[in-house]
């Protein structure tokens, strides 16, 4: 599968068993494997060929620049490395001033331009910057720039500027989905209209959720932990009984035999298979 800028990654099943990130990104790990060079935080892979996104060929990797000292300018305390005066302007040649306040991060120190944030983001969505006027933040904006209300959804001040706790959830459940298991809510909303809105084993009718809005509700993703393979939607109880018998279809099947009435089929000695015993002769 792919993130959401379109580049490779897939789900390793070892990974999660033993406790790591399941996701594993694809040219990040081959320029890793085949360079024996640990990126370090900060740092990016590119290709140099025409398909820079889906290439995982180790020949074209190469080391992009280190995102501390590229977009971003100003370490430490806000100065330089001969302590000269904080920079006017970004790496990229945009001016910092009243329409574009440098975001300084509060733990590094490290300052980087809002604008060439807002211009990557759009890029990775394939839209060209040039095509989008800026529009520098306000903070005694009564809205936020996804048209939220404040004094409806509230917001956090941080630093020069407002962020507005409805767009943090939004943006948490986007990424928990996708971080978990590589899904969008348009998924979730094609998912929904095949179960006709209910649960794919007990066929509960889901009651919260609402893909329209960003939220799961009472639906829940059901997916194989062993390949990360997603499988449907199901109720809080049918995941949770899944995950008890551990995807297991042999527990399940005499599960079903004692509920009507067949009773305890031990297992063939030897080969860990059942024995079809039904009718009174199995009380």
């Amino acid at each position: 599968m792919t993130d959401k800028d379109g580049r490779p990654l897939y789900y390793d099943g070892d990974r999660y068993a033993a406790g790591e990130n399941p996701l594993v990104y694809v040219q990040r790990w081959m320029f890793e494997r085949y360079s024996r060079k640990p990126l370090a935080a900060g740092q990016a892979v590119t290709h140099d060929c025409e398909n820079k996104k889906l290439c995982v060929h180790h020949a074209h990797a190469v080391l992009w620049r280190d995102l501390g000292n590229g977009a971003f300018v100003n370490r430490g305390n806000g100065r330089g490395v001969d302590d000269a005066a904080p920079a006017a302007r970004c790496a990229n040649g945009h001016d910092f001033n009243d329409n574009n306040i440098p975001y300084a991060n509060p733990t590094t120190g490290v300052r980087s331009c809002r604008r060439c944030t807002r211009d990557s983001k759009l890029r990775a969505r394939g839209i060209d910057p040039e095509s989008a006027p800026y529009v520098p933040y306000r903070r005694g904006n009564t809205r936020c720039r996804a048209g939220h209300e404040y004094a409806v959804y509230g917001f956090k001040n941080r630093g020069e500027g407002r962020v507005c706790n409805e767009c943090v959830r939004i943006k948490s459940a986007k990424g928990n989905l996708k971080k978990g298991y590589g899904l969008t809510f348009r998924d979730i909303a094609r998912m929904l209209l095949e179960q006709d809105n209910a649960c794919a084993t007990c066929l509960t009718g889901f009651t919260e959720a609402d893909p329209d809005d960003f939220r799961m509700g009472d639906a829940n993703v059901d997916h194989c932990h062993a390949r990360g393979l997603t499988r449907g939607l199901l109720c809080m109880d049918c995941n949770i009984a899944l995950g008890k018998v551990k995807d297991n279809p042999d527990t399940l099947s005499r599960m079903v035999n004692y509920l009507t009435g067949q009773g305890f089929v031990p297992a063939t000695p030897g080969t860990g298979t059942t024995s079809a015993t039904t009718g009174p002769e199995a009380r």
